[in-house]
């Protein structure tokens, strides 16, 4: 019998967000397009918000065992 890989979701997501905005911000420091500072609070809150909504997913229900 083969052994599933378990991915844990939320630090797969949180990494890929944050990831994308290391990207923007290098991107922007090597002269790429130029992200002004209301774009980038726009990019941080964006990434926030997946990873708050991938831990609202990630989260097991309680079971109740009585």
């Amino acid at each position: 019998m083969r052994n599933r890989l378990n991915v844990d979701i939320l630090s797969l997501g949180a990494g890929a967000a944050i990831a994308v905005v290391g990207a923007l911000v290098l991107l922007d420091s090597a002269g790429t397009f130029d992200l002004s500072l209301g774009w980038m609070a726009v990019a941080l809150t964006a990434a926030l918000g997946v990873i708050l909504v991938l831990s609202g997913l990630a989260r097991r229900p309680e079971r109740d065992d009585d």
